[in-house]
This record gives structure tokens, C-alpha cells and sequence, in this order.
């Protein structure tokens, strides 16, 4: 027996070593297998990676109208959020203590929620983008607001815009022109008859002369709460406002007060050459000129002009600052080539 086990051992013995080297050559070829998994894997890893980092162009070679919607909407939205958050901040301030731009937040911030909230609605519902997007490439005034437009699309809006409105500007100096003979007090009714005049004869009167005539907008017969419907409409279409609006009254007065306090802004702001030009090209869009062909110091001098009767109003005479735009630029050059050409 004990022979037996020392044969066994002994057998045993011989081969262990070999064993031994077996375990090891397979063990190291394993690992060599393993190492070259592992690179391949982090080859194409890495590939991967750089797949998608230059997935963009990719995308824009393939489809580049498709991107550039793509990266339209995206800055667009960034911008837009931005700039909702700005209005959150200040609609909590007083209006007397807002800038220019401020001013023009509140006003315009209202129009683009209300343009721009079913479109953000209608593209979380999956597979919608496939219909809304060529609907916002297509018809970009209709669907998107400002933020997402370049500055072509910009100013090319902005004269559509304006056109529409200019169109009204001879009905509703006809209403003013109607009013004339309601005027009771003579010497009254001379002074406005020489503005009336001055603006049927191509021309514009002095701001004194329209200063001097301020009291007709505090009663009869131009006071917001003695204008007749038909002059209300064209009153409110001149100042962009839809005409379908409840208290059209009020909203007029609403819009007289804004302007009234974008022009103390202005001044408050060091005045009208300290306007950048996009600011005062705006200021002058806002008020019913076009500036398209104006040099800057045309745009300032008609800026100041409508800053001298801006200081003469309140909330009695609101209405004369409301009309500004037909007795300061109804005979404007540049207006009249935008609507004949």
C-alpha cells in the first residue's frame, strides 16, 4: 500500500510542471483575447463618439434645408424663453420705472405668447413635428414670432406690417376732417381748420399749432369717449390692435399710456440720440412712420417732434398722442412710398 501511494506521487510528481505551463499558456492567451476585446470595443467606442459629435453635419450634408429649420427653432426657442423670463421680472415693476426696451417687452411679449404657445403645444405630440415644421419654414410670419426670424425676414415683416396700417391713414383723417364743423368755439375751430389744411395740402403742421389745438382731445368731439365707431376702428387698426377686441375703448387708452411712457423713457434715457438705430428704426415702426429710407437724423428730428407733444399730453388729452401718427406723418415721403411705391 505504502508502495502504491509513493508510485502515485511520484507519477504525479512528473507531470505537475506540465500542468503548471498548460494553466499558464492558456491563461495568458485568455488575457491576450480579453486585451484584444477590450480594444476593439474602445475602438469603437470612440467611433461611436465621433459619430455623434459630428452627427450634425452629417445631417446638414444629407439634409440641409431640414437643418437649418432644425437649428432655426432651437436658437429661436433659447432666445424666446429668455426673453419670457425678462418679462416674468418686468410685469412685477412699475411702469414709470421701466426702459425703453422694457417697455417694448411688455408690449410685444403679450402678442408672441399668444402665437407662439400652440405651436410649442403641437410639437410635444410625437410624430407632429413632421407637419408643423415645414409649416414654420414655409410660413414663418404666421407661425413663429420675431426670435426665430433673420433680419431680412425682420424688416421684410415689419414693411407688410406697416403698409397694412398706413392704408388706414386716409379714412381716419377723413373722421378727423368730419368732426371740423361740430367745433363751437370760433377761434378753435380756425386753428384746427389751418391743421386740417395743412395736412389736405400735402404738408404737415408745426407742433406748436397742434399743441395749441390739444383741448379738442380732452372733450367733444376727439376725446376717446366721444369718437364714433367708424373712427374707433380706424383708430385702433392704425395702432395695430385687432378690431374683434372687447372694450376697444380702453385698450386704446391702454396703448396711449404705453407710448406715453416709452416716450418719457426715451427721455429719461438721455433722449433720442442715444437710441441705438434698431432702437429708434423700432421707436419709429411703433409710431406709424417708416423709417426704411430715413437717414438717422431725419429718424431723430421726427423723434423729437413727437417727443414735444408727447410732453404736452396726459391722461385728459391721451387722445391727441394717439393721433400723432396721422398729424406728424400723414404726409410723411417715406410712408407714401411704401403704400404707391
Amino acid at each position: 500500500m505504502y508502495k502504491l501511494l509513493c508510485q502515485r506521487f511520484i507519477y504525479r510528481s512528473q507531470y505537475t510542471p506540465l500542468c503548471i505551463r498548460q494553466c499558464h499558456e492558456e491563461i495568458k492567451w485568455k488575457s491576450k483575447d480579453k486585451g484584444r476585446v477590450s480594444n476593439m470595443k474602445t475602438y469603437w467606442f470612440n467611433r461611436y463618439i465621433d459619430y455623434i459629435k459630428n452627427y450634425d453635419r452629417v445631417l446638414e450634408k444629407n439634409f440641409p434645408q431640414t437643418m437649418q429649420v432644425y437649428r432655426m427653432f432651437r436658437v429661436g426657442t433659447g432666445v424666446f424663453i429668455t426673453e419670457f423670463k425678462r418679462y416674468i421680472t418686468v410685469i412685477q415693476k412699475p411702469s414709470k420705472s421701466l426702459t425703453t426696451e422694457e417697455l417694448k417687452l411688455t408690449h410685444t411679449m403679450g402678442a408672441d405668447l399668444r402665437k407662439m404657445c400652440p405651436v410649442l403645444l403641437i410639437l410635444a405630440v410625437p410624430f407632429t413635428n413632421y407637419i408643423v415644421f415645414p409649416l414654420i419654414y414655409y410660413f414663418p410670419r404666421y407661425f413663429l414670432t420675431s426670435h426665430y426670424w433673420t433680419a431680412e425676414q425682420k424688416l421684410k415683416f415689419m414693411l407688410l406690417d406697416q403698409k397694412r396700417r398706413l392704408k388706414h391713414n386716409r379714412p381716419l383723417f377723413r373722421c378727423l376732417q368730419a368732426e371740423l364743423r361740430t367745433i363751437k368755439k370760433k377761434s378753435l375751430k380756425a386753428k384746427w381748420n389751418d391743421v386740417i389744411a395743412c395736412l389736405g395740402s400735402g404738408t404737415h403742421p408745426h407742433v406748436n399749432d397742434i399743441i395749441a389745438c390739444s383741448e379738442l382731445f380732452a372733450d367733444r368731439p376727439y376725446a376717446l369717449k366721444k369718437l364714433k365707431s367708424r373712427h374707433i376702428k380706424e383708430l385702433l387698426i392704425i395702432h395695430d390692435i385687432s378690431t374683434w377686441r372687447l372694450f376697444k375703448k380702453r385698450k386704446l387708452i391702454e396703448r396711449g399710456m404705453l407710448i406715453k411712457h416709452m416716450d418719457e423713457a426715451i427721455q429719461r434715457e438721455g433722449g433720442v440720440t442715444k437710441l441705438s438705430k434698431d432702437a429708434i428704426r423700432w421707436a419709429l415702426f411703433f409710431r406709424g412712420v417708416n423709417p426704411e429710407t430715413m437717414s438717422i437724423e431725419n429718424m431723430q428730428k421726427w423723434l423729437t417732434k413727437w417727443l414735444e407733444v408727447s410732453n404736452t399730453v396726459n391722461e385728459n388729452t391721451i387722445s391727441l398722442l394717439l393721433h400723432c401718427p396721422i398729424l406728424l406723418a400723414y404726409n410723411h415721403s417715406s410712408n407714401w412710398k411704401l403704400i404707391y411705391g
